[in-house]
């Protein structure tokens, strides 16, 4: 006569007996007794509880495995599934075609893309001689923007002493 037991029942039973051998370990080493309970007593009892449910366990039936098949379909056993597996590369492949289908992206606007962005990159490749051609007329506007300045210090420079001379000249003309 097989005893068949609910996982919640077989629950209980773990958890009841191994709080039994607790309590009677801390019993035995602190040594303590409540009336004819002792820790050696307690102990014993929960032991051999724990025993029974490990021994009943033994007759339970095996929980059903995982459907590993479904997240891998390579493990599937052919004789047992009609039809070739559907691996996840041929999945994402069908969904990908639908999504392009759905778009309308077909084979002349690809190639009309591709035509594009050839396009861009002759632009970019004949923009960058531009840029160079650019960076060089910057150089000689700052080159002749030095020299302007340089040319403007000596004007200064020249028209302030010739503010003196001809000061000079005034305060000589005022004594006379």
């Amino acid at each position: 006569m097989a005893l068949k037991l609910s996982k919640k029942q077989m629950n209980f039973a773990y958890g009841m007996g191994a709080a039994i051998v607790i309590i009677g370990a801390l019993m035995k080493i602190t040594h303590w007794e409540i009336g004819p309970l002792t820790g050696n007593l307690m102990l014993a009892i929960g032991l051999i509880t724990e025993a029974i449910i490990f021994a009943l366990s033994a007759f339970d039936a095996p929980d059903e495995g995982y459907a590993w098949e479904k997240v891998w379909p390579e493990l599937r056993d052919d004789d047992v599934v009609a039809g070739p597996p559907t691996t996840p590369q041929g999945l994402l492949t069908k969904k990908l075609d639908k999504m392009l289908a759905e778009a309308k992206v077909d084979v002349s606007l690809m190639t009309s893309l591709s035509s594009s962005i050839k396009d861009f990159e002759a632009s970019a490749k004949s923009g960058a001689s531009s840029a160079s051609e650019l960076a060089k007329i910057n150089k000689e506007f700052a080159d002749n923007a030095v020299q302007l300045q340089k040319q403007m210090q000596s004007l200064a420079d020249n028209l302030e002493s010739l503010n003196s001379v001809y000061g000079g000249v005034l305060s000589a003309m005022n004594k006379k």
